[in-house]
């Protein structure tokens, strides 16, 4: 029996198999013919008071991290401590809850943690819109990642807050995203995250206006300001450095930790592994076959004998 029509057979599903189980699109990349050029372009900050203070100090940081994290991550801690020991005083961190878990969650963080980064793990530091730290380990080295990039800094000079009306010139094609961050306690220990996203609004920057009025306001909050070009970014993977403890976004987690169901990855494997099982029998008689022909006498060795 001509057993090469058997071992193409197994190949070939084995093959799809393991096309099976790897994911369609990388976290921080988009899929064959969307636009990967994502570009951020400028970001300032209003404070909280421009509202209705007839003086209003807008500034524009050195960089600004977007924190991924939750009240019941423990590794996000340490990262917390690690951004807090930072001296930079011209460095914004806004820090997002998109966990459904915790009580301060905000959707358009969850938004932003799966549309528009496509990240997978928490804690996560997106730099500059550009650059990925996953994990304790790698928040390590933001540092060195501030030192080596950078933020573009003219395209929002022209803008001003009066009477609470918020006003800008910018590109037709560009979107502005505006965050309002305010200090917010954490649910269980009893310290303040310095600047939580709580709201979130976004036009497109062609209206050149904008009510900060209907979004809340307590006086000690901000207004981070998101000029960004429309499109998905490719995030660079910042650190060498293992990612650490690490907690799937898309799983469903009390606050002592406990996994209540899968992410996408749980299911996937899941799903390999039945293919599998599916397939074992199979190939277990394809083995016997197998051996049962290596023990037939050939035609050939008989003739001689």
């Amino acid at each position: 029996m001509d057993w090469g029509p058997w071992r193409r057979t197994a190949l070939v599903v084995i093959t799809l198999l393991l096309a099976s189980s790897a994911p369609a699109v990388v976290a921080g990349q988009a899929a064959e013919g969307e636009n990967l050029h994502l570009q951020r372009l400028d970001v300032r900050v209003v404070p909280a008071s421009c509202v209705t203070s007839e003086n209003c100090s807008i500034t524009q940081p050195s960089h600004l991290v977007e924190y991924f994290s939750a009240d019941w991550c423990e590794p996000c801690e340490q990262v917390t401590q690690q951004l807090e020991n930072i001296s930079d005083e011209t460095l914004v961190v806004l820090q997002h809850h998109p966990s459904p878990s915790d009580a301060s969650f905000l959707s358009a963080s969850k938004g932003r943690f799966d549309q528009t980064y496509r990240l997978l793990f928490l804690p996560s530091l997106v730099v500059d819109g550009a650059h990925l730290l996953t994990g304790t380990r790698q928040a390590m080295d933001l540092p060195t990642v501030l030192n080596n990039s950078t933020l573009p800094t003219s395209s929002l000079d022209s803008l001003r807050v009066e009477n609470g009306t918020m006003t800008w010139q910018a590109p037709n094609s560009t979107m502005l995203r505006v965050w309002y961050a305010e200090p917010t306690p954490h649910e269980t220990n009893g310290k303040v995250h310095d600047s939580l996203a709580r709201a979130m609004v976004e036009v497109n920057a062609s209206a050149g206006s904008m009510n900060l009025s209907t979004l809340p306001s307590n006086p000690s909050g901000m207004f981070v300001v998101i000029l960004e070009q429309p499109g998905t970014p490719a995030l660079t993977v910042a650190s060498l450095a293992p990612t650490g403890l690490m907690d799937l976004s898309d799983v469903t987690t009390d606050q002592t930790g406990r996994q209540d169901g899968f992410g996408q990855g749980g299911w996937a494997m899941l799903a390999t592994l039945g293919l599998v099982l599916l397939l074992l029998p199979a190939l277990v008689m394809h083995r016997r076959l197998m051996k049962n022909s290596e023990h037939e006498p050939h035609a050939g060795s008989s003739a001689e004998e």
